[in-house]
């Protein structure tokens, strides 16, 4: 066991729902033991409210419900335990073998990588497979390990725009940094060969192959027939049960099941995921008399047509997707009594990106790391990790709540709270870092979300932002909401499926009360950002939840 010391860190905060915790300015093998032990300690004695811990580095971001936790508690709590270092030990590292087969079309990169670093392609493999490499952490995305400890030689910069699409198994450079992407995802590293291991497994104990601290050694291959792989992370079909079910006529465009989210896996590099407008989604399950998180069938742009095979009571909440019964229009924010053998049908989208379909007696999908939210970049929980598809059965966890018929949520209201021409910011964990002109772009521009966004990360095109220190970055952990600048200036927004860590520099926040809003902007939406305070950003919180119970005759 290795012994520890007393951790001595800098603490910030990164949002108005984020506390960022820094030990080093570089990554030292005493910085990332210090991450380690911090790790260790926070999830040892779990602090109220606390949802996720995202190790990287020299850094731990602590994410918490501020609805729940005070952010001065929060940050003295994580000070007081921190303080107590001495009393944990860490485990000895385990060494991992990880076969390569390095360029061709496995790595498109290698080429570059070799120009960079003045080397020949097959310098660059031996530098690579000499390397002494501990896993730092897991990141990005599920199971994905940040390996401390490559060569010098080969340190190039990452992509300065990220591919849309890279595969499972990837092996990738960025900066002093290397990597395996365990699930196929977008990502801007630069890729140099592929393994055929399966480094993340939802269904497997553990789910990752790689832990924090353990020894890796690239070996060269040739000759390996690479699996034919989904996600690896999926969920297996179910059958029907329960007192009912819903069918999938038509799926609509992009139509997942949801609940909130799968928050305590950052460490592994799990993202919380889970519905895009959370508002509606507890709307929707008050209406029928769920709890508050029950899974939920979330419709994006253009909705689907759904038969029940049993009665049911429903309610629809978010952007109108002119849905009809049997063709008879149903009200939004109304819980309406569905008969057996009725089928629902949505259209296009009158306003915004998302509507969500609240069902009484709530949606039974297999939880997946304690939760039925799809994640569609890693393929992971809902319905084998993957959006509707027609002759798609749900069942239904039943009975069907009685009582509830005719209840309403104020429609005025539910529009005021989801309007999304503007979003509220506070200051990011990199503010410093951009120039005043960037700083002040950022809110006299509008920004128009690109056609290539997704529930990873909204792109947005505007005015082209500038850090200074671009490229410097080391990794570290990503807040919900936080807007990320790649080199090309372009801010993409962190959403939902984000990624749980990474490298560029996050000048700004959405703040907790306006998350909501982000999930129903839509392509070609513009919307202005305005500048906020913590306090301010706290009192919006507050407001949005008076209220929420306001209209729901809640004391």
């Amino acid at each position: 066991m290795t012994e520890v010391a007393p951790i001595r860190p800098d603490l910030r905060h990164a949002s108005d729902h984020t506390l960022l915790v820094t030990f080093a300015g570089e990554a030292t093998g005493a910085a990332r033991r210090q991450v380690r032990q911090a790790l260790a300690i926070l999830q040892a004695e779990p602090l109220s409210g606390v949802t996720d811990l995202h190790p990287a580095y020299v850094s731990l971001l602590v994410s918490y419900d501020p609805t729940v936790a005070d952010r001065e508690d929060v940050r003295r709590q994580v000070a007081e335990r921190l303080a107590t270092a001495d009393r944990f030990n860490l485990p000895d590292p385990r060494v991992v073998q990880i076969p390569v087969v390095y360029g061709g079309e496995w790595g498109p990169d290698l080429p570059e990588v070799a120009t960079v670093s003045g080397l020949s392609p097959d310098e660059v493999v031996r530098e690579h497979t000499s390397g002494d490499y501990v896993v730092c952490f897991l990141g990005f995305s599920p199971g994905f390990p940040y390996l401390g400890g490559m060569p010098r030689a080969i340190a190039v910069p990452r992509r300065s725009t990220p591919r849309t699409r890279v595969a499972a198994g990837s092996v990738a450079i960025a900066g002093s940094q290397t990597g395996i992407y365990p699930l196929a995802s977008p990502g801007g590293w630069q890729i140099i060969g592929r393994t055929p291991l399966t480094l993340f497994d939802a269904q497997r104990t553990p789910p990752a192959l790689l832990a924090t601290g353990d020894r890796v050694t690239f070996v060269k291959s040739s000759g390996v027939e690479f699996p034919e792989r989904g996600s690896g992370a999926g969920t297996p079909p179910q059958a029907p049960d329960g007192s009912g079910a819903i069918r999938v006529v038509k799926p609509g465009f992009q139509s997942t099941v949801q609940d909130l989210g799968r928050p305590g896996h950052a460490h592994l590099g799990v993202s919380a995921c889970g519905t895009a407008d959370p508002f509606s989604l507890r709307v929707g399950n008050w209406l029928v008399g769920n709890p508050e998180g029950a899974a939920a069938i979330e419709m994006t742009l253009l909705g689907g047509a759904f038969a029940f095979g049993g009665p049911a009571s429903i309610a629809i909440a978010g952007s109108d997707l002119s849905p009809t019964l049997d063709g008879h229009p149903v009200p939004l924010w109304t819980a309406v009594e569905v008969r057996s053998g009725q089928t629902l049908t949505f259209g296009a989208t009158r306003g915004g990106a998302r509507c969500t379909l609240c069902v009484g007696g709530e949606i039974a999908i297999r939880p997946v790391l304690g939760s039925a939210s799809t994640h569609l970049t890693s393929g992971l929980g809902g319905l084998e990790g993957r959006a509707l598809r027609a002759g798609d059965v749900l069942p239904l966890r039943g009975p069907v709540r009685a009582g509830h018929h005719g209840r309403v949520f104020p429609a005025a209201t539910a529009s005021r709270l989801l309007r999304r021409n503007e979003l509220r910011l506070v200051r990011g964990a990199q503010w410093e870092w951009f120039t005043h002109d960037s700083r002040a772009a950022l809110f006299a521009s509008s920004w128009v979300v690109e056609e290539d966004s997704s529930r990873m990360g909204l792109r947005l095109r505007g005015t082209p932002l500038t850090a200074e220190r671009q490229g410097t970055m080391l990794t570290e952990g990503v807040s919900l909401g936080a807007l990320q600048v790649p080199g090309g200036g372009q801010p993409i927004l962190s959403f939902v499926e984000h990624q749980t860590t990474g490298g560029y520099p996050q000048i700004a926040c959405v703040i907790a009360a306006d998350i909501h809003r982000v999930g129903q902007l839509r392509p070609r939406d513009e919307v202005r950002f305005v500048e906020v305070t913590l306090g301010e950003a706290d009192a919006a919180l507050r407001e949005l939840h008076a209220t929420l119970r306001a209209a729901m005759g809640v004391t």
